[in-house]
């Protein structure tokens, strides 16, 4: 029986390339400042706004 001739392994199919880079990042937006969303949904329904203050402990 012949010997088994081991090929050469190269990188997995789901590991980082050379020369990819760093991919694709996050945009760079600032969050809304909470108060003006509450401020905001308070004109629009009250109720709404103290459930969501409620929801999000503030």
């Amino acid at each position: 029986m012949p010997e088994r001739t081991q090929k050469p392994t190269g990188p997995a199919p789901w590991e980082r390339k050379q020369g990819d880079g760093d991919g694709p990042k996050a945009p760079d937006v600032k969050k809304p400042d909470t108060k003006s969303i509450l401020e905001r949904m308070r004109r629009v329904d009250p109720d709404q706004a103290r459930r969501y203050r409620q929801r999000t402990g503030q």
